[in-house]
């Protein structure tokens, strides 16, 4: 089958629009939908609809994370939702999909279509720079809601995978006392080469009344209302961990403490950035794999 577009691009936040952008740049034609904001390129042509926008070319490339809540398509353009159910009966067998974050059940129902499905977020190279984006949207999100300064204040990052490590990098360049809390101890050796302090979870409350800031990065509740109550007032929680997040926010809320979960940070603070790493992630995989894409 041929198409008339290189790329389409569907919904998401400004990381798509700027996505647009990048692949229009490198005299790609590419066709959008759902965007939340006309992107600034030639080349491109907006679709009327989900179905004529995967009938535009063989590369799809959806938001990054595809969905939320799980049936319903990650996109801020209209006021009513879009499926993700639509958007896989809308698909052809033999297209590449590109999304972040994509389901299990979507995977499995792609396949049986023969939809080859790429989830970026499992793109090694990719999910590390996107803890750059995500440790700076972070940062930039604590300095908004406290009254005090980062640099030497005491903060905590809970967990240390990927975000915590490179949040934990930066805050120790902005001269703060660092403590990593995680209940895997090589993460916590590995921790110990930079932040001033390690500890496993089971003992984050003998801590917690220390420190002005934390971070989470634990998709569990851990920071619980018993451990809200002995904190400082004057606290700032930020949690960027994913779905459902990892502290009692409505506890933290009639506590009076600073706090916010922070999803797509990336999309909010770094959407340009993001957007080439997109970018050429999806370009080193359509190159490997060889995938047909072009008009």
């Amino acid at each position: 089958m041929t198409y008339p577009y290189d790329y389409a691009v569907i919904g998401g936040d400004m990381r798509q629009v700027y996505l647009v952008r990048e692949f229009a740049l490198r005299s790609n034609h590419v066709c959008h939908y759902a965007l939340i904001e006309a992107p600034d390129a030639q080349a491109c042509t907006a679709a009327a609809s989900l179905e004529e926008l995967c009938q535009a070319s063989s590369c799809i490339i959806g938001p990054v994370p595809l969905c939320r809540s799980g049936a319903f398509l990650n996109q801020a353009a209209f006021g009513e939702p879009v499926f993700t159910d639509q958007l896989l009966d809308s698909l052809n067998p033999g297209q590449s999909f590109f999304a972040g974050s994509i389901p299990e059940t979507f995977k499995c129902t792609a396949a049986e279509k023969g939809i080859r499905i790429y989830d970026l977020m499992l793109d090694p190279s990719l999910t590390v720079y996107n803890t750059i984006a995500t440790a700076e949207g972070a940062i930039c999100e604590a300095i908004r809601l406290s009254p005090l300064n980062l640099h030497h204040s005491r903060c905590a990052v809970l967990g240390y995978g990927r975000c915590g490590r490179t949040l934990t990098y930066y805050l120790k360049g902005m001269s703060c006392h660092i403590s990593v809390i995680s209940n895997t101890e090589e993460k916590r050796a590995q921790a110990a080469l930079i932040a001033d302090q390690t500890a496993a979870l089971a003992d984050f409350g003998m801590y917690a009344p220390e420190f002005d800031f934390i971070f989470n990065t634990i998709p569990q509740q851990v920071v619980t209302r018993e451990l809200l109550a002995g904190m400082k007032p004057s606290v700032t929680i930020i949690d960027i961990a994913s779905a459902p997040g990892g502290v009692d926010l409505k506890a933290a809320s009639e506590l009076g403490i600073h706090s916010a979960l922070c999803p797509g940070l990336p999309g909010k603070y770094a959407p340009a950035s993001s957007a080439k790493a997109l970018r050429e992630a999806i370009e080193r995989i359509v190159q490997a794999k060889e995938l047909p894409h072009g008009r």
